[in-house]
């Protein structure tokens, strides 16, 4: 169940248009936002609070006067009117519908826009997170957790870009699971074509895309790692698939250690950079070895039965051969000859044995993997 949280008490004279016309003061963060909209009745009596406020250091004293006040709000209407035509909505801090594990991290951002369907705040998020240029196993990997997620009736938590986020976003909305993608940019200004073509599919199977950054707002490198800290915030644990030593997806596993999430990590080949940063995960004991998604599962108490490996029957001691080099990691046919010293053609035949039985998987290049 979701911890109860308290609702922030806004003053009842502070509407949508004046909170989103303080949000364009330059320089203003969702904390001193926050503590405007807490501390005082209305956008005039923010600026004229005492000057040791956020807001008398972002502005001169001398500028607060109803022409400024008249303009911010002339363009926090504008933004409305692009939201409207944009089917987005705007979520502040002090509504009810906003998300609640989200609510209670250090920093939440004060709104956010939203196009599509937030689910009810009781329903589980975990976010499915890696590296943009994962390799064929890590899709894979990808694929199975966000299949078995979205089959337990989990929303898939990632960020829209290539590589592991795509693939969980493309596999829930393949099995009409419901997917947020949380962006770095304004709703409107997604990028490249694929990531917007794929916006749309999460929005039309009932998930959600999720911003902190207004229309007409487009993404910069900055914006990543404040994005991050939303995708570990509203889930309640992530599972890092592929990662370097260096990259988004750690930045996000740091703020899921500081905002008390569950942190899991698929142990990769020690040999693969792209494996590096979350075998040292698992080696700082910063993550819990992700061993399948039925673990994970288990782990959150959604799955109520500790998950069991079937054992597999083999027809011959070749097929066992194959089945267990597999295990350990993924070979090209030729070089799976080698390393067992088996006839390409025996091979070839169990193989496809294999496959057929659903022991094992070809991926492109004519790679297999078990399954």
């Amino acid at each position: 169940m979701i911890q109860d949280t308290i609702i922030p008490k806004k003053r009842d004279t502070w509407t949508l248009l004046d909170i989103l016309a303080l949000s364009l003061v330059k320089g203003m963060s969702s904390v001193a936002i926050r503590a405007a909209v807490d501390r005082t009745y209305s956008l005039e009596d923010c600026f004229s609070y005492p000057p040791t406020t956020t807001l008398q250091r972002l502005l001169s004293k001398d500028l607060f006067d109803d022409n400024i006040i008249t303009s911010l709000r002339a363009q926090a209407a504008e933004q409305l009117e692009l939201c409207a035509a944009n089917n987005i909505r705007i979520i502040t801090l002090w509504d009810e519908d906003y998300p609640v594990l989200l609510r209670n991290i250090n920093y939440p951002p004060a709104m956010l826009f939203v196009q599509g369907t937030l689910q009810h705040h009781d329903s589980i998020a975990i976010a499915i997170i890696g590296t943009r240029r994962c390799s064929q196993y890590g899709k894979y990997i990808t694929e199975k957790f966000a299949e078995s997620f979205t089959n337990a009736g989990v929303v898939v938590v990632s960020g829209l870009a290539n590589g592991v986020d795509m693939a969980a976003h493309q596999q829930t909305t393949k099995l009409r699971g419901k997917t947020y993608a949380v962006i770095a940019s304004g709703i409107d200004c997604i990028s490249p074509y694929h990531a917007k073509k794929q916006a749309e599919q999460i929005v039309a199977h009932g998930g959600a895309i999720i911003s902190e950054y207004r229309c007409g707002i487009k993404a910069m490198p900055a914006y990543f790692p404040q994005r991050n800290r939303i995708i570990s915030g509203i889930s309640r644990a992530i599972v890092v698939i592929e990662s370097g030593t260096k990259g988004g997806s750690l930045i996000t596993a740091q703020f899921a250690i500081d905002q008390e999430r569950e942190l899991y990590a698929v142990p990769g080949n020690i040999n693969s950079e792209k494996s590096e940063g979350t075998n040292k995960l698992i080696q700082a004991q910063l993550a819990i070895p992700a061993l399948s998604p039925e673990q994970v599962l288990y782990d959150l108490g959604i799955q109520h039965s500790t998950p069991q490996l079937a054992i597999p029957e083999f027809s011959s001691p070749t097929e066992e051969r194959i089945y267990a080099a597999l295990s350990i990691e993924q070979l090209q046919a030729d070089e799976l000859a080698d390393k067992l010293n088996i006839n390409i053609n025996e091979l070839l035949v169990s193989l496809l044995t294999l496959e057929f039985r659903g022991l094992i998987r070809q991926l492109p290049g004519k790679i297999f993997t078990k399954s």
